[in-house]
């Protein structure tokens, strides 16, 4: 209870107590009229600061997408580079288009660049669902920069339930499992 409401009705008591103030005006209804204000004004700030929570998980909701389109774009630039190396350009936009370009004219480049842009895939700081697949088989852990990414979306899935450390303990094949079933939805 708020303190202010408890000495105004501790007040309200005391005077509701005495007939001769009661008598001397309208204590009652202003007393009371008092306490109605302030009860609709913890509601109203009660209201502000729920909006101000969902505004902030919004805010972080989007960050996290932001983050996870990034990194889907970074990975694509390291598996097209991967795979075609020898194809260089200043601006990384178009060097992934002159790239795609020449794998739509020519074909899949040859094995060893498949692998390499694979591996570059498997150790990109967003780990694609193959990764999240592996980790929640125990046949590989999250290297440092997965980790801190799944950690952050899970805090965003689970509504900040839990700290980052608390996160962790669960391990990260949990860690996995909440991103993928995620996903599945």
């Amino acid at each position: 209870m708020n303190p202010i409401q408890k000495l105004l009705e501790d007040s309200y008591a005391l005077i509701r107590s005495d007939a001769s103030a009661m008598a001397k005006g309208d204590w009652a209804s202003r007393f009371e009229q008092a306490l109605k204000q302030l009860q609709s004004s913890d509601a109203a700030n009660a209201q502000h600061l729920q909006d101000i929570e969902d505004a902030e998980h919004a805010r972080d909701a989007a960050n996290l997408a932001r983050m996870k389109i990034l990194g889907q774009l970074n990975t694509l630039h390291k598996s097209l580079a991967a795979a075609l190396p020898e194809i260089v350009h200043h601006d990384p936009q178009a060097a992934a288009l002159l790239r795609i370009e020449w794998l739509l004219k020519n074909g899949s480049a040859d094995p060893t660049a498949a692998a390499a842009a694979k591996a570059a895939e498997m150790e990109a700081p967003m780990p694609s669902r193959e990764v999240l697949e592996a980790v929640l088989a125990g046949k590989r852990n999250f290297n440092k920069a997965q980790l801190e990414f799944t950690v952050g979306e899970v805090m965003v899935l689970t509504g900040w339930e839990m700290t980052p450390i608390e996160l962790i303990e669960k391990g990260e094949s949990w860690l996995a499992q909440q991103v993928l079933n995620h996903q599945n939805k």
